[in-house]
């Protein structure tokens, strides 16, 4: 017998690094997602030769450990989210991999626990994740994250967004890291960094009920002002940023830890295929829809 499920990449619009201090962030899932198969076997917990290190792994191996089940079991794993680059790609791999295990030994999605073990998985990789990985994973949709609150659904009248990756891969926890010792060297500038962040929050949130695509536009820009001054862009990030403007983007920022990784943007209706058309000379380019189906059983993909 065998179980699959599938979950969804995230895309942060607004509010990464500042969350981690218990500031709002405004998520959503996204269309590309990670795939799980397992099967009961008479070995440890196998994925292609990782071992418990491995997050996915280790997703897997709490959840059978909660529902007391002893036993081997294989897992594969597929996945159409880039990894390393900001879309949440080991939270999703480890979100569908706690999944299939719950389907598998209890028959259901268990969210809770599968998000318990999900985010056990991502702290062998992130320097104290914030949780805004696997929760967006585990329930999909897109709405406002804070830490010791929860993530709260909201609507967003904005389809779609282009997702330009830098193709500069970095971790995120040296990243957190260096936005701690920023934190720890500039004690009231950083408080001030958090005000202005938590306004762009909210402004945002009014943007997106709208569907104000000018105003996420500038949003965008004056968010990815306060991560440049905590130190998280970079070169790749901001000679992205400058191409897609003088490519007719409304707004675009880096997603996700920074360093490289992803940059996001938005355009008018009816500029977004030119924009893309443009980036693509260049880069990577995905065009993605917000708002994605979390967790879910699934079908494993054929190989193409």
């Amino acid at each position: 017998m065998k179980a699959c499920a599938s979950a969804p990449g995230k895309v942060i619009l607004f509010g990464e690094h500042f969350v981690v201090y218990d500031k709002p962030a405004l998520v959503s899932a996204i269309n590309l997602r990670a795939y799980a198969e397992v099967e009961k076997s008479d070995r440890g917990i196998v994925l292609d030769g990782w071992t418990e290190e491995n997050p996915a792994v280790k997703a897997s191996a709490y959840i059978a450990k909660e529902l007391e089940y002893s036993g081997g079991i294989n897992l594969r794993i597929r996945s159409s989210i880039p990894q390393s680059v900001g879309l949440g790609s080991s939270a999703s791999v480890s979100v569908a991999s706690a999944a299939a295990t719950s389907l598998l030994l209890k028959g259901e999605l268990d969210l809770e626990l599968i998000m318990e073990a999900a985010h056990i998985g991502e702290s062998l990789i992130h320097y104290r994740p914030s949780g805004i990985d696997t929760t967006i994973a585990t329930y999909g949709g897109g709405g406002i994250y804070i830490r010791s609150k929860g993530f709260k659904n909201l609507s967003f009248d904005l389809n779609e967004i282009l997702i330009i990756n830098t193709g500069k891969a970095r971790r995120t926890g040296d990243l957190v890291k260096k936005v701690k010792e920023f934190k720890d060297t500039h004690v009231e500038e950083f408080e001030r960094i958090l005000g202005n962040a938590e306004r762009i929050i909210w402004e945002a949130v009014d943007a997106l009920k709208n569907g104000d695509v000018e105003l996420i536009g500038k949003l965008m820009l004056r968010n990815q002002e306060l991560l440049r001054r905590v130190g998280v862009s970079s070169k790749e990030i901001e000679d992205v940023i400058e191409l897609c403007m003088k490519y007719g983007a409304l707004g675009a920022k880096l997603t996700g830890a920074g360093g490289g990784g992803c940059v996001i943007a938005v355009a008018e209706e009816g500029k977004l295929d030119l924009l893309m058309e443009n980036m693509s000379k260049s880069f990577e380019v995905m065009r993605c829809r917000l708002m994605a189906e979390g967790v879910r059983e699934d079908s494993f993909p054929k190989s193409p």
